[in-house]
């Protein structure tokens, strides 16, 4: 990745994270998301979501790391479920600086549970990033389904595996970023 990338916003250009990423071969490993502070996803979603977020939009999220501080940095809150005790303390660490961020250790049971309570229509974004051993994500895709505005953002990644690629995908705009060797294909941006 070359220093200073940038997109085109509109009349205006704007520096990307992709330019901190060190490296492919890091990329695919995930290294130094915490770090950076950049969501695991494809670089075309990155730099999508670069352009989608708003410092007003309220945050779900499933699967914590390098994601929940991109969204705390550009966002109002987030609320991240995490089901790894010990990635759940390490991204615990890196976001006690950020007021606006909160992480939830819970198991598929506990999310699904929690799902159910939260507002329906409240979040701007959520993101179905979880782990595949331990939640189902297209139980989860569906369940916050409701819990999204009108016109608001599901982002879901690694779509074609996991389950999802049985996921009906709601009526909307449908963004595909595939990344060669990615597991999963990519990432799906929708817009409800």
């Amino acid at each position: 990745m070359g220093n200073g990338q940038k997109i085109k916003k509109g009349n205006v250009f704007i520096k990307t994270i992709v330019a901190n990423i060190p490296g492919r071969k890091a990329f695919f490993k995930g290294e130094r998301t915490l770090k950076i502070g950049y969501p695991w996803l494809t670089f075309g979603a990155i730099i999508a979501l670069e352009g989608i977020v708003d410092k007003n939009f309220k945050v779900l999220e499933f699967g914590s790391g390098g994601s929940t501080i991109f969204w705390a940095k550009n966002c109002l809150s987030v609320k991240s479920f995490e089901t790894n005790p010990e990635w759940f303390e390490n991204v615990k660490k890196r976001i006690k600086r950020f007021n606006n961020a909160r992480i939830i250790l819970a198991d598929e049971k506990q999310t699904l549970k929690a799902i159910k309570k939260e507002l329906d229509g409240y979040y701007d974004l959520v993101l179905v990033d979880s782990y595949p051993g331990d939640i189902k994500r297209i139980l989860v895709a569906n369940a916050v389904l409701p819990k999204i505005k009108e016109s608001g953002w599901l982002v879901i990644d690694n779509y074609l595996k996991f389950g999802m690629e049985n996921f009906k995908y709601p009526k909307g705009e449908i963004y595909t970023f595939d990344e060669l060797h990615y597991s999963g294909r990519g990432t799906r941006i929708c817009r409800l």
